[in-house]
C-alpha cells in the first residue's frame, strides 16, 4: 500500500492496523506452500462442480429417456390390446404411469387409477397408425411437475380408439434434486481432503527447498565451501540444489581469484613503488652524494613500471565488466608481428626468426592485437635461450598465429595455469627482469574477446603459443 508524504516531504506511514492487515495479507499468500493448496482446492472445486453438474445432466437425461421409453411401451401394449376389440375395465400400468383409451366420439371408454373419472387427456389424437409425444403438466394428482404423455390411435371393430398413456415427471425430479443435494453435501468434505492432502504433498515436495533456502541463507562470504544437500532424486528440486551447490563453487573459486588477485597486486605494486621511494629517501638523506641521474633513471624505470601494471590491470577489469570489446576494422596481423620483432631485434640480442609469416588479416581491435603479440613476444623472449620464431598463417577461414621459444618449455599441468593472473612458473619469478604475470592472462582475455582460442603446445624445444583468430572476410 503506497504511503503519503506530508508537505515537508517527510514519509507518512499509514495507520498500524492497516499495516498488521497488509503484513497479515502477505506473510499468508507469500507462502508457495499456501498457494499450492488454494491453487489446488480451486481447480479441485472447479472439477467436482463442472463435474457434478455434468452428472446430473446426465442422470437426469438418462430418467427422462427411460420414462419415454416405458410410457412409449405402455401406449403400444395398451394399444394392442384394444385393436382386437376387447376394452378392458381395468388397466393394470407400471407405478408412476397412467393410460385412458378414448373412442372417436372423444368418450373415455377405460382408464387406469390416476385418471379415473376425468375427461379425456387431450383433444389432440393422431391419424389412425400413427403415435405422437406430447408434453403435457399436472395431468396426473398432486403431480405439478413436467409430464409425457404418448397418444397412439389404433383401429379396432369398435372404430378407432385413441390410447394415452401419461408418465409422471415427479420421480425424475425428485431422483435429479437427491442427486444434486448428496453432491453438494459431499463437496465440502472432498474439498477438506483435498486440501490436506495438498497441503502435505506440498509441505513434503517444498521441504528440500526450505533446507536449501536456510543453508544459503545462513553461509557468509567466509565459508563458502559450504554446500547445500541435495536430494537423491533427480527432479526440479534436485537440479535446483545442484545448481545451487555449482554456483556456490563457482562463487567460491572467484572469491579465491579476487583475494589472490588482490595479493598479487598489492604485492606487484609494492614492489616497484617500494624500489622508488628507497632511491628517492635515500637521494634525500645523502643529496651531497646522490647520483641524481641514476636516481631518475630508477625512478622513471619503476614508474613505467607501475604505469605498466595499473594499464593491465584496467584492462583486466574492463574485460570482467564486460567492457572489452574487440574492433570491426580490417587487421594486418603480419605486419603487426614483422613491427614486435623488430622492437624485440632492437632490445634485445635473441635471434628473430620470420621465415614462417605470411600474409594474415583479421578483424579486431588493432591496439589489442598489438598487445596480444607484444605480450607473446615478450614472455617468449624472457624465456628464449638464443631464438624466438614468429609464424602466421592463413587456412579454412582463421588466421593463426604462432610465436614459439627455445627456453625450458612449459611442463604439461601448467599449459592452463600460465593464462591465470599472476600465475608466473617459480623460475620466471627468479629471473631478472620477469614479467608480472598479467601479460598471458591479457593474452586470453583479448584473443576471447575476438572469437579466438589459445593454446600452449611444446616447441621441442620451447614452448610454442598458438593464436587462432576468424579471418577478415574478403
Amino acid at each position: 500500500m503506497p504511503t503519503a508524504a506530508d508537505p515537508a516531504g517527510a514519509r507518512v506511514e499509514p495507520p498500524a492496523h492497516e499495516r498488521r492487515v497488509e503484513g497479515a495479507a502477505r506473510s499468508v499468500f507469500s507462502s508457495v506452500r499456501v498457494r499450492i493448496t488454494i491453487a489446488a482446492l480451486l481447480v479441485v472445486a472447479v472439477t467436482l462442480a463442472v463435474g457434478g453438474a455434468g452428472l446430473v445432466f446426465l442422470v437426469h437425461r438418462s430418467l427422462v429417456n427411460n420414462a419415454r421409453s416405458a410410457v412409449i411401451s405402455e401406449a403400444d401394449n395398451v394399444g394392442s390390446v384394444v385393436a382386437q376389440g376387447v376394452v378392458p375395465t381395468h388397466l393394470v400400468v407400471r407405478v408412476g404411469t397412467a393410460v385412458q383409451v378414448v373412442n372417436a366420439k372423444g368418450q373415455v371408454l377405460t382408464s387406469s387409477g390416476d385418471l379415473d373419472r376425468r375427461g379425456p387427456v387431450t383433444t389432440i389424437r393422431p391419424p389412425v397408425g400413427g403415435r405422437m409425444i406430447l408434453a403435457t403438466t399436472g395431468e396426473l394428482p398432486g403431480d405439478d411437475d413436467a409430464d409425457t404423455t404418448v397418444a397412439v390411435t389404433v383401429s379396432s371393430p369398435k372404430g378407432p380408439l385413441t390410447v394415452y398413456a401419461v408418465s409422471s415427471g415427479e420421480a425424475t425430479e425428485n431422483s435429479t434434486h437427491l442427486l444434486g443435494f448428496f453432491l453438494a453435501l459431499g463437496l465440502p468434505f472432498v474439498l477438506l481432503i483435498s486440501g490436506l492432502a495438498a497441503w502435505i504433498l506440498a509441505g513434503r515436495a517444498l521441504r528440500p527447498v526450505e533446507s536449501i533456502r536456510a543453508e544459503v541463507a545462513d553461509i557468509s562470504g567466509r565459508d563458502l565451501n559450504r554446500r547445500v544437500p541435495e536430494p537423491p532424486i533427480d527432479d526440479e528440486i534436485g537440479r535446483l540444489a545442484r545448481t545451487m551447490n555449482a554456483m556456490l563453487a563457482r562463487l567460491e573459486a572467484s572469491t579465491d581469484r579476487q583475494r589472490q588477485f588482490v595479493s598479487d597486486a598489492s604485492h606487484e605494486l609494492r614492489s616497484p613503488l617500494a624500489a622508488l621511494l628507497a632511491q628517492v629517501e635515500v637521494a634525500r638523506a645523502h643529496p651531497e652524494r646522490a647520483d641524481w641521474e641514476a636516481v631518475s633513471d630508477v625512478v622513471a624505470a619503476e614508474g613505467s613500471r607501475l604505469e605498466r601494471i595499473i594499464d593491465e590491470l584496467l584492462l583486466l577489469a574492463r574485460s570482467d565488466e564486460g567492457q572489452l570489446e574487440a574492433g570491426t576494422e580490417p587487421v594486418d596481423l603480419d605486419e603487426l608481428v614483422f613491427g614486435e620483432a623488430q622492437r624485440l631485434s632492437a632490445v634485445t640480442d635473441i635471434a628473430v626468426d620470420l621465415h614462417g609469416v605470411t600474409a594474415g588479416r583479421v578483424t579486431g581491435d588493432t591496439e589489442q592485437l598489438r598487445r596480444v603479440v607484444r605480450n607473446l613476444a615478450d614472455n617468449a623472449a624472457r624465456h628464449a635461450r638464443s631464438t624466438v620464431a614468429f609464424e602466421v598463417g592463413h587456412h579454412d577461414g582463421v588466421v593463426e598465429l604462432a610465436v614459439s621459444d627455445d627456453g625450458p618449455g612449459i611442463p604439461p599441468d601448467q599449459r592452463l595455469r600460465v593464462f591465470e593472473r599472476f600465475a608466473r612458473l617459480d623460475e620466471a619469478r627468479d629471473r631478472p627482469g620477469g614479467g608480472t604475470g598479467l601479460g598471458l592472462a591479457i593474452v586470453g582475455e583479448i584473443v576471447q574477446a575476438h572469437g579466438g582460442s589459445v593454446m600452449v603446445t611444446d616447441a621441442a624445444p620451447g614452448a610454442r603459443f598458438e593464436v587462432e583468430l576468424p579471418a577478415y572476410p574478403d
